[in-house]
């Protein structure tokens, strides 16, 4: 019998998983009821975001240089399952354990991380809100929220975070360009903010 066949009477939310056997599903099932509400690993973080899809927060920070707009880039760890070393734009996942938060807003939870870890450094005021975008990345299906924000401090203190220009990311090869798409559509609504006309260098 093929995985699409199912015997007489089965319905399709008592198959098992696509690839495991009835007995594979059970043991990972129950496996994963074992969780605790806390952390979860990287590597089982990175598979259940190919099965799942994921709410990220992007939170785009900007400056300018001499006339010229740049944006925060951060390195990935280079042991990354996915984007070894790769330079992206400061962003998290929601957690489950933002939605347990005293003030019942699981996005601080998001930009507090953002701020306590891969920026080391605060937001000059709370991010503004850009958008939503649906996007299927390396590591899976996510939905985007992005928002703007500018820092405190014009760098960080961390000397591998790297302010680049925006009209230069579509040709940098270290850069994940799956996540151009939201750079460009938070740099046009900061340049509307900031009196701007946003403009690209790449004809």
């Amino acid at each position: 019998m093929s995985r699409l066949e199912r015997a007489p009477g089965q319905q399709p939310e008592q198959l098992p998983t696509d690839g495991l056997t009835p007995e594979q599903d059970q043991q990972l099932a129950d496996l994963v009821s074992r969780w605790r509400g806390g952390r979860i690993s990287i590597p089982v973080f990175t598979e259940l975001a190919r099965m799942i899809p994921q709410s990220i927060v992007e939170v785009v920070l900007f400056r300018r240089t001499n006339g010229i707009l740049e944006t925060l880039l951060i390195p990935r760890p280079k042991d990354d399952i996915v984007w070894p070393g790769m330079y992206h734009t400061p962003g998290t996942a929601l957690r489950a354990s933002d939605f347990h938060r005293e003030d019942q807003n699981p996005l601080n939870g998001a930009f507090e991380r953002l701020q306590s870890g891969e920026l080391n450094s605060a937001f000059s005021s709370a991010p503004a809100f850009v958008g939503r975008l649906h996007r299927v990345g390396d590591r899976g299906p996510e939905v985007v929220e992005v928002y703007i924000a500018e820092l405190f401090e014009a760098s960080t203190s961390q000397l591998n975070h790297v302010w680049y220009p925006v009209d230069q990311l579509a040709s940098n090869p270290n850069f994940m360009q799956s996540l151009h798409e939201h750079v460009i559509i938070a740099a046009e609504l900061y340049n509307k903010r900031t009196g701007e006309v946003f403009g690209t260098n790449s004809d």
